[in-house]
């Protein structure tokens, strides 16, 4: 599924503030960086490939990946915690996961409030909470600034603890933002597997409880909650049986369970799943991730396959060997799509991303 909002992998719609902050931290030019380069290796290895051309789409002076609207770039942090995950999943570019990671430390408040104070985002605390963790940070005390305990900050987001809200959404995690609650699927599912692995209590059971409420009765999980009738979607479900099986307890395991029985019955016999109307790398990857997570190891193989097919290979420009394409047809954001095809390539989930064992350097596909 191709997003173009700030957020690669949840839907953070563009609020009409973000563009004028951006602009205020935009770099004159994007310049692509090759950090790590000098010691890369080359690689036969499909994620470390992939990971070694995502690494070097990291902007040389920020360290963080940029987008474009408008006619001008901005920072991306949403996708740059992406390609930090990405390459902490396929255990290289251990130097520019560091440095993604500092800047991402320098802007918590531009990335989980718009830059203002009074703005808080559930997917983008929930997202730096997973990036500190793989990057074996305190997600209590990450960076300088006022949101530096980035646990606190997403706990004071979840209806009952946090915030006050109907009863029907006890456990759910909500942004607090003058352009509306655009929490979904996504940013509830990121949430509990953070609390899972940066605290020793994890998730409450509400929120738990919260996400399980949410299945379709067909087993897969919808985006937006509160819809009817319940449209499930590859994506929401692949985020969600991760969230899941990571939680752990009974009635979360049958859930995913179940999940997992949704995502086979969708799957193409290319081993590709469909998202946004199109057979495409991200809603592929994401399935592969959740198929794995449930042991359904040989539907996750033929999900890679897949996405192997889409990577640029021996034959393709030299600068984009590793690169995974969105679709087939060409079109669609690359670096979002290798940016979540990285982590199944590499047999990962959102469960097991760590740095731990991670080489330094950005590797290029051996040819």
């Amino acid at each position: 599924m191709l997003h173009t909002s700030f957020s690669s992998r949840f839907r953070l719609r563009l609020r009409p503030h973000l563009v004028a902050v951006a602009a205020l931290l935009t770099a004159p030019a994007v310049i692509l960086a090759t950090p790590g380069t000098a010691d890369a290796a080359e690689t036969r290895n499909r994620a470390d490939a992939g990971a070694g051309w995502l690494g070097r789409q990291l902007d040389r002076d920020s360290h963080l990946m940029t987008t474009s609207f408008g006619g001008q770039s901005f920072p991306d942090y949403g996708l740059t915690a992406d390609v930090v995950l990405a390459l902490d999943s396929a255990k290289v570019g251990r130097k520019a996961a560091r440095q993604a990671t500092g800047a991402l430390r320098h802007n918590v408040l531009a990335y989980t409030g718009g830059s203002d104070s009074k703005e808080h985002y559930a997917g983008a605390y929930a997202k730096l909470v997973l990036v500190a963790t793989a990057q074996n940070a305190d997600a209590s005390a990450f960076g300088g600034g006022p949101r530096q305990n980035l646990v606190a900050g997403l706990r004071a987001l979840e209806c009952g603890k946090g915030q006050s809200c109907a009863a029907g959404n006890k456990g759910r995690f909500s942004d607090v933002s003058q352009y509306g609650d655009f929490s979904n699927a996504f940013s509830q599912s990121l949430a509990l597997i953070g609390l899972e692995r940066a605290t020793n209590r994890g998730a409450s059971h509400a929120a738990v409880s919260f996400l399980v409420e949410q299945q379709c009765g067909n087993g897969g999980f919808p985006e937006m909650f509160g819809a009817s009738p319940c449209v499930a979607t590859v994506d929401a479900t692949g985020f969600a049986v991760q969230a899941l099986t990571t939680v752990g307890g009974k009635a979360a395991r049958a859930a995913a369970s179940d999940a997992g029985r949704w995502l086979k019955r969708h799957q193409h016999g290319n081993g590709s799943f469909t998202g946004n109307g199109a057979r495409n790398a991200n809603s592929t990857a994401l399935a592969a991730q959740a198929l794995t997570a449930v042991g359904r190891d040989n539907a996750a193989a033929d999900a890679r396959s897949f996405l192997r097919d889409l990577q640029v290979g021996c034959a393709g420009k030299a600068a984009n060997r590793g690169m995974v394409r969105y679709a087939r047809g060409g079109e669609g954001d690359s670096v979002r799509a290798t940016s979540q095809a990285v982590p199944a390539l590499a047999q990962a989930t959102l469960a097991d991303i760590s740095r731990d064992g991670a080489s330094r350097g950005l590797p290029k596909l051996a040819c």
